[in-house]
Formats: structure tokens, sequence, C-alpha cells
């Protein structure tokens, strides 16, 4: 059996005082392992290693058939030591190819002993108790041979292994090296020696290892050892899949690594493919939550077979104070390409590969996909049936983005730049071309021109028709006074050009924990990442307020001023999350705003008639019968710096894929810098929907200044203010 998940173990012996270094990996078959260069870190940052990263580099790899003596030599030099730890569930299926003596520690026997009183009594164990711990001993009467089944039975064992293999995948440096540049200060590995290059690090997430399981103590694997490894790999072939963006996926890993075996072997963590980078999709990025100790865990695709689709190089976890939920992927189709290349048996026709064909052609249109919801109850948001309809569109939507989802929301979500920054917007007209995104977005832009990045690499100008004046990112509880400024913090753009695309906005809010998608240029900028990132979470709540605590401004002029961002410290604020960007090119303006002036005419190509109701008219219709207006939505996605203007997307039953939102900020803890990107808030589309509408339909940008309503209790909600009570 091949394709599951494994702990790999790293020590060095002569270092009895030092922390053992451990990761995941996957089980190939015929004893090997595959894990990632995480393991071996301390092996080739060693000056004693030095020679067997540079043979690495020379060819690519090293392996025990031709490097015998090198990897021997520099493995003895260094003291280094190999386990793998296997789950119980296998060893089975397994154990004929792992005949080899199980290894048991202090630490084994203090995670497997350390269970309820009953375990205790039944196989006699003691504990002596300290000040600061508990350390559990065997009794004197106790057999090995009762112990290591007693090991086994709880849940893993432990196997000694030596080094098969070490290999490069050359397009991860490749994509790494484009999404990631060194101007933008990225650093990935856990690692505090400041002497780790980026180069450095940029190898060692392209490295990956091969371990053979130590049979009756034979550690020498050879041409016999080789072979099977080529048949291994292509076993392996053939649970293999690409996975495309949008589509779910599993990691299994183990969090901390070899910490607490019993705890956290082959833990299960669900997210989506949020983004493929580099030419070949060499590199993934998924949602699904991971942290150090993850790194070499396979991959799967949330598809019947679960196929295996890529394995774990590095959560990012933080970066820059944020904490990032995305994990970086390597394309288990990639790696395997890469070892046979390396393995280079007589045959090439022997060694060649044939992998699950899974990836759809992604020729539907918008259109079909639209109409995938057919069957789904109705009464969306009818209490009776919302639950069974969550379920339902949970299954369509999981349908729907294995099959081209992802390219629906490439031709609608844009980057927007301008300035030393960028953020996100939304189409929701082709033509004219008009675009949402956030006031905060654009706040620097020079003439209101900004710069429009399209999925394809194609960049458009647009011109900034209308913003408004958000408190959104004033400090809490700083005393700045909220009069004056806007609720919402929007823009909207237009363009001289059609765009691609469009989607349509909702007019009707989806009930709480219904399934949503947040697209948007977090984290990497557009000129990085061309297409935007996803991630999947659910609305966790929607705010009302009710509509005659909301008024338009008092300066019929609308000026288009900015609240400036207070730096005083607070407990808790809005984080905006535009980015910024550090590489000087990009600051000194690549792109010249003052080109020209676009005032295209807004009316749409089909001369649609205008079929909705004066906003103004429903406006003085909500204020009179008090009606609740849905204020703010929060959601569980992930958002970080650049995702700002980016849509919340959703399934509806009837409609199909609709924005529901617009996202405005995360949350931050302004005392610890510590940001939290799925605690996020966004303006509720079905809100500013008739606004939007009418506006595009009668160019009138008079409309707009819907947009632009006051409240100053409603603002103090927007920076997570507290409310005064009421006197009644």
């Amino acid at each position: 059996m091949a394709g599951f998940g494994v702990i790999v173990e790293f020590s060095q012996s002569e270092f009895t005082n030092a922390d053992n270094l451990s990761c995941s990996g996957v089980y190939l078959g015929n004893g090997f392992v595959l894990s990632h260069g995480t393991i071996i870190i301390d092996v080739i940052k060693n000056k004693l290693g030095k020679a067997l990263l540079q043979e690495i580099l020379r060819k690519g790899f090293v392996d025990y058939e031709k490097d015998a003596i090198l990897i021997t030599e520099t493995l003895q030099a260094t003291c280094s030591e190999f386990q793998v730890i296997f789950p119980t569930e296998h060893i089975n299926s397994v154990k004929e190819e792992l005949q080899a003596p199980v290894k048991t520690t202090p630490d084994d026997q203090r995670f497997l002993l350390s269970s309820a009183s009953s375990t205790e009594a039944e196989n006699g164990t003691r504990a002596s108790h300290s000040r600061d711990k508990t350390i559990w001993e065997k009794p004197s009467n106790s057999t090995t041979a009762n112990y290591k089944s007693m090991q086994t039975t709880r849940g893993y064992s432990s196997h000694p292994a030596s080094v098969a293999m070490v290999f490069l995948q050359d397009g991860i440096t490749e994509s790494l090296s484009t999404i990631m540049p060194v101007s933008q200060g990225w650093k990935l590995t856990e690692d505090k020696d400041e002497n780790l290059t980026t180069r450095f690090e940029r190898i060692l997430l392209s490295t990956f290892v091969v371990l053979k399981i130590v049979k009756n103590g034979q550690e020498e694997v050879g041409k016999a050892s080789m072979t099977e490894l080529i048949s291994s790999v292509k076993r392996l072939a053939n649970i293999t899949t690409r996975s495309q963006k949008g589509s779910g996926v599993f990691v299994e890993s183990s969090p901390f690594g070899s910490l607490s075996p019993d705890v956290f072997l082959n833990s299960l963590s669900y997210g989506i493919v949020s983004n493929v980078c580099g030419s070949n999709g060499d590199v993934l990025l998924t949602d699904a939550r991971c942290i150090m100790g993850s790194e070499g865990a396979p991959v799967f695709s949330d598809n019947e077979k679960r196929s295996l689709c890529g394995l774990v190089i590095s959560p990012f976890c933080w970066r820059q104070g944020e904490w990032l939920g995305l994990t970086l992927v390597a394309c288990a189709y990639s790696i395997l390409t890469a070892l046979m290349n390396h393995l280079k048996s007589d045959s090439q026709e022997e060694n060649s590969l044939e992998f699950t064909k899974n990836v759809e052609s992604n020729k539907q249109s918008t259109g079909q996909l639209h109409e995938i919801s057919n069957g789904i109850s109705s009464e969306l948001f009818d209490d009776k049936s919302s639950a069974m309809s969550m379920q339902l569109c949970e299954k369509m939507l999981k349908k729907s983005m294995n099959e081209g989802f992802a390219k629906i929301v490439d031709s609608c979500v844009v980057g927007v730049q301008c300035g030393s920054g960028w953020g996100s917007g939304v189409i929701v007209s082709k033509t004219p071309g008009v675009i949402i995104t956030c006031a905060h977005v654009v706040a620097p832009a020079s003439s209101d021109a900004v710069k429009i990045v399209l999925a394809d690499g194609s960049n458009q100008q647009g011109q900034v028709v209308f913003k408004t004046r958000p408190a959104t990112l004033t400090t809490q509880n700083s005393g700045t006074s909220r009069q004056g400024k806007s609720v919402w913090d929007l823009a909207i753009i237009v363009t001289a050009k059609s765009l691609p695309s469009s989607l349509p906005l909702a007019t009707e809010i989806p009930p709480k924990g219904w399934p949503v998608v947040v697209a948007g240029y977090g984290v990497f900028s557009p000129q990085y990442l061309p297409t935007p990132t996803l991630s999947r979470g659910i609305v966790s709540k929607t705010i009302n307020f009710p509509a005659q605590s909301l008024h338009l401004s008092e300066d019929k002029d609308f000026a288009m001023e900015h609240s400036s961002i207070s730096e005083e410290t607070s407990i808790l604020m809005i984080s905006k999350v535009r980015e910024d960007f550090t590489n000087s090119k990009i600051k000194a303006g690549f792109f010249n705003q003052s080109s020209q002036n676009l005032e295209p005419h807004c009316a749409r190509e089909d001369d649609k008639k205008h079929s909705i109701d004066s906003f103004a008219d429903y406006w003085t219709v909500c204020m009179k019968n008090d009606k609740m207006v849905p204020l703010m939505m929060q959601t569980t996605c992930a958002v970080y710096a650049g995702t700002s203007g980016g849509p919340v997307i959703s399934l509806h039953p009837q409609h199909g894929f609709q924005v529901v939102g617009i996202v405005v900020c995360n949350t931050q803890d302004t005392k610890n810098k510590a940001t939290f990107p799925h605690i996020n808030l966004a303006v509720p589309a079905p809100t500013i929907a008739r606004i939007i509408e009418e506006y595009i339909i009668s160019g009138d940008k008079n409309v707009l200044s819907y947009l632009d309503i006051e409240s100053t209790a409603a603002s103090q909600l927007w920076a997570l203010g507290v409310l005064p009570k009421s006197s009644l």
C-alpha cells in the first residue's frame, strides 16, 4: 500500500541535548518514504555537508547507488540518524516491507503511557512525580517484546531509515522566485540563522528526500533497491492527479512533527487550491491550515479516489506580523516526474509515468456554470429549508469549483494599482466597464487614474468616478470625530474599453453559515501573480442597522476627501488590507497615471430599459418603514493585505454565482502587532446593488452619492467601537 502520511525524524547522535528535527512525509511503497528537504537542513547547512550540497546543486540529485560514499561519509560526519513513524492502521498492509526492529525512546514511553488510569493498571506501569513533570517508567519485569507490541497498538510504530536519494525540483525554485521576489523580504524557513540567504531558502524549498526503511539492520541501498524505488514511484503515479484552482483538497499532516504522534499523526486539514503558480503549475497555494511539522505532508484531491496531488513545502505561518493561513504545496506530478528523470534507468519508456487525467478542460462557459444549481430548492432563505439548502449549495459549490469556477473568478476579479500599492476589484459591468473596489485602495491615485490588471497579464487604464469618505480605518476610541465620514469604504472605477466578464451583485443576504469564497490579490502583487487568490469560508454573521439612523452628507458637492489613518495604539482595530509595494521600481511609478483622463459614456451596450425603481424612492420607503439595512458582513475566509475591494462570492440556487459582499478589512491586535485574516468585514452587496445597477443603466454619477451615507454610530461599529446605550 502507498500514498499515506508518515512522520520523518532527524537527530544528531552526538548532540544528545539538541532537539530532534521532524516533519511529515508520504509512504511510496517497498519501504521507501518521500519527504521534504526540511528534514536535512541541519546537514546541508553544516560545513561538513558542503560537499553533499555542492553535488546536489551540480547535477540536481545524489542517490545511494551512485553517491554511496559521499552520502555515508556526510551523514557519519554530521552524526545524522533518521526514523520514520508509521500509523498503526497501515502497519498490517506494509508489514512485509518493514522488517526492521522497532526503536523506542523515552519520549515514546511518555506519550505512550500517559493515558487514563485504566491503561496504567492494565499494563502495570507506575509514575514517579516531580515538581515540573511526570515521568513514566517501565516496570523491571516488562519485556522489550511486550513494550513493542504495546507501542504499536497505541497508534504508531517507529523504524530506523537511511537516505536513498536527495533531489531538486527546479520548477519550484523558478516559481517561488517569480511570486516571491527578494525585494519583498520573504523568509519562509523557521530557522533563525541570519546567514541563511534567500537563495539557500529557495534551494531548500525545492529539495526532496527519499528514505529507505532499514531492514534487519542492513542500511545499504543497492541497485535492486533503486529498481524497487522506480516501481514504487510508478505505482504512486497511478493515484496522482493535478488539482485545479478552486478544487477542494485534504492535507494529511502531523503538526509539530514527532512531538506527540498519539495526538497529531496524520491529522487532516481541509481547504481549496487557492492559486496555481509557475508556467507548469509546479507550485500550488492552499488555504488548508498547516503549521510547522507539516512539511512533506501528502495533499489529496477531494474527489472519489482521493488522489495524491501534492506535498507541502512550507506553511507560511507568519509574515511581517500577519498570520498567513496559506500553505505552499509542490505539485505531486512535478515531483514524481523530477524523481523519475533523476533515476534514469536504461529504458526511457520504462521510466515514463502515466498520471491520472483528472484536469477538466475548463470549457464551460459562465452561463453553463450558473445553471449547475438547477434542482436546488428555490426557498433559499426560508428558515425551515435553510439547513437543507446549505447542504445542497455546499454540494453544488464543490461540484462547480471542480468544473471551472476559477475561470469565472479570474475573468471578473482585477488588480487595482495606484501609487505605491495595490488592491483588488470586481467587474460588475463589461460594457461599459464598471469596477467596484475600496476607497482606501484608490486614495493615493493621482488625477483619479488607476491601473487595472487583468488575469491574463494585460492591463487597462481606469478612472475613479466616485469614492466615499470612510472612517473605517480610524482607531478605536481614539477620540477622532466620525461625523462627516462615510459608513462604507467604496469606490467606483470605469474603463474606456470593454472588460472580459462580470459578476452580478446579489439582491438577497445569504443566511449565517452559508458557504462563500473571497477572491483577490492578497499577499501577492498582480505584477508577480496575475491571477487572484481564493479562500473559502462561511458567512459568520451580518450586522443590520435601522435606515432612519443613516443620512446623506450635508455636503452637496460630495468632496472626495480621505480620512488619515491614526497610528495611536489600541487593543483591537480594523486593519486595512491594501498592500504597499516594496519594489523601488514600482515606487518610482511604472504606470503613468496622468496619461489620459477617462470619461466614458456610462450606458449599457444593449440599451437595457430602466426596470428598477428610483433608488431615491426606495430609500424614502426604507426610512419611512424604519427598515433594517445590512451594514456589514463578517466571513471566515482568509483576507490579507491586497484583498481590499475583492468580492465575496456565493452560489445562489436560482441565479448562480453572485457577489454578496465587497471586502474592506480584517482585524488586528495592535498591541501585539498580530493580524487575524479569518476575522474580516465586507460591505453587503444587496445594500448597494440598486445604487450600482441604476448607475450602470443611467450613467448618472449623482446616484452614486447614496454610497456616501453617514452615521456616527455606524462608523463607530466599523471601527470596532462600542455603541452608547440607549437612554430609553
